[in-house]
């Protein structure tokens, strides 16, 4: 399957939230634009000099408290744009998958519909 296909098959949504970036010992400020259970848009301020396929880690706190971090998340770079990167999970704990799940339910409904899909996911990784 195509990552384009790939892309439609999952629900996305645009929500907002607050993270950071570590690549190469750096921490990058950012936010999420938007998200489904397979990655997100990451947007940031700064240009980052990481290439399509490169590894990075997401620090991203899904209570929306800006605190501490809730959540360590490392992803691989599928598409770079100027400041904006789409990014793909590669490892991501069960805990944090599920808090996911529920914050894209919380936004976007459609509870049946993501539920298959996360079992679509467990079942595929």
């Amino acid at each position: 399957m195509e990552k384009n296909e790939e892309k439609r098959i999952l629900s996305r949504t645009n929500h907002k939230i607050q993270g950071n970036v570590v690549y190469n010992g750096s921490k990058f400020k950012g936010e999420i634009n938007n998200f489904s259970l397979n990655g997100f848009l990451f947007n940031c301020d700064e240009t980052l000099d990481v290439s399509e396929g490169e590894k990075l880690t997401i620090l991203i706190d899904l209570n929306d408290k800006e605190k501490s971090p809730t959540a360590e998340i490392n992803c691989i770079v599928r598409r770079k744009e100027k400041n904006s990167l789409g990014l793909n999970f590669d490892v991501i704990d069960y805990d944090t998958l599920m808090m996911l799940k529920e914050k894209l339910i919380n936004v976007a409904g459609h509870e049946g519909t993501i539920n298959d899909e996360f079992i679509q996911f467990i079942l595929s990784n």
